[in-house]
């Protein structure tokens, strides 16, 4: 495979930046995330994925639900922040305004242009990341505006 061909089309596919957020035993996270699509109409449902050594997909396992945050355009640096290692930002969502989604509690960004609250339906292996398939449960409309794109934010995310 010709990897400077392929790195080169991955990198001009278009992808959103979100939030994705978790919470389980008692503790909040969130990670950027560009992965995500909407799955189904009936009932709703969206895929995302994360990447197996992250410390969301352990939550999400455990938790059986996660929110996805779309961000508006102007949210970069909220991006670059959530998309640290958890390991150097062990508390990424301390001094964010969030507030729980209306089924499983799960922290939503009051700041963001809305989010979907989801329950896992499965999970599938993808390589080095985990497809995680959510059906909608809840969904708010914080702010009116754009969403940030990764081709905005200057982000470069392909393999």
């Amino acid at each position: 495979m010709d990897e400077a061909a392929k790195k080169a089309i991955l990198r001009h596919f278009p992808y959103g930046l979100y939030v994705v957020t978790v919470a389980h035993n008692g503790e909040d996270h969130g990670m950027t995330a560009n992965w995500i699509t909407q799955a189904a109409f009936e009932p709703p449902m969206v895929v995302v994925a994360i990447e197996n050594t992250s410390k969301t997909i352990g939550m999400v396992r455990n938790s059986h639900h996660f929110a996805v945050n779309l961000l508006l355009t102007g949210q970069r640096d909220l991006a670059g922040k959530l998309g640290r290692n958890s390991n150097q930002a062990p508390q990424k969502l301390k001094g964010l305004k969030t507030k729980p989604a209306p089924v499983s509690g799960v922290p939503v960004l009051a700041d963001s242009l809305g989010w979907v609250e989801c329950r896992v339906l499965a999970t599938l292996p993808a390589g080095d990341h985990t497809l995680v398939l959510g059906e909608v449960v809840g969904a708010g409309v914080e702010h009116e505006g754009e969403p940030l794109t990764l081709a905005e934010a200057g982000f470069k995310y392909s393999g």
